[in-house]
């Protein structure tokens, strides 16, 4: 008991030294999330709600995210009866009948957790960030909650500011691992985007991404999203944005939309 007092004693003496020599910041999020997605004969929705815990050292920035998230899908089909007699004719003095069917299933619990580590320098208008993240595969990909695959990403991201203009571009990696039943490829990515300070505490941006085939026989990535964050006071930020993939694919929706909140302890 008295030497694990003691280590106690030692390891808070030395934090303690070590945030006087150092800039060290912690907090934990709450990210909340509404998204939906629409395809050509079906509906999905996703309510998310992540807690998010992050430290800051100098320009090192450790943060984790720990996913809850509920789905719900709608597909809508239709088929057009005709009536017909005993040999099979139409009977023409009845019109065809068009019945369409609903089919709703709903899941949730928790998803792919996930860990990530970035380091920050700035250089006069430029701002460079480079970043590590590592995916669990922890979701139950069956309810469609993850997706049964160990990922890793690294990342490189530059933004320079003018004014109240923002423009930013990255560039990354990302490798697939762990069971992987999909047989999910390893895929690069890159995104480019412009941000308007609309206000101290409102920002407008568009952006454009795009990655390679992350699967076999994918469609075309490239997809557009314009975005708008609200800073309602500082433990308060919401945001909305509306965004549509350049290929139609019966895979990829035709437009998504997503509204959420976070909340900053």
């Amino acid at each position: 008991m008295l030497k694990i007092t003691s280590l106690t004693i030692l390891i808070l003496l030395s934090s303690s030294l070590y945030a006087n020599d150092h800039d060290v910041d912690l907090g934990v999020d709450l990210d909340g999330k509404y998204q939906q997605q629409n395809y050509n004969n079906a509906t999905s929705k996703s309510y998310r709600l992540g807690l998010q815990p992050w430290l800051l050292i100098d320009n090192w920035l450790f943060y984790a995210e720990l996913p809850f998230e509920a789905r719900e899908n709608t597909t809508q089909s239709s088929q057009t009866i005709y009536a017909r007699t005993s040999t099979g004719r139409v009977i023409r003095r009845i019109p065809p009948q068009t019945i369409n069917t609903k089919q709703f299933q709903q899941q949730e619990g928790l998803a792919d957790a996930s860990i990530g580590l970035s380091y920050v320098f700035f250089r006069q208008n430029w701002q460079h960030n480079i970043g590590l993240d590592y995916k669990f595969d922890n979701g139950d990909a069956n309810l469609g909650l993850g997706s049964d695959s160990l990922e890793t990403s690294a990342s490189i991201a530059t933004t320079f500011s003018y004014n109240m203009l923002s423009l930013n571009a990255q560039a990354g990696y990302l490798w697939v691992g762990g069971n992987n039943p999909n047989q999910n490829k390893d895929y690069a990515f890159a995104s480019t985007s412009i941000t308007w300070q609309a206000h101290p505490t409102l920002k407008i941006s568009l952006s454009y991404n795009n990655q390679t085939e992350p699967y076999h026989n994918a469609p075309e990535q490239a997809f557009i999203q314009s975005r708008v964050d609200w800073r309602i006071n500082r433990a308060l930020k919401i945001y909305s944005s509306y965004g549509q993939y350049l290929q139609q694919h019966i895979s990829l929706p035709e437009s998504e939309f997503s509204v959420g909140a976070k909340f900053l302890f």
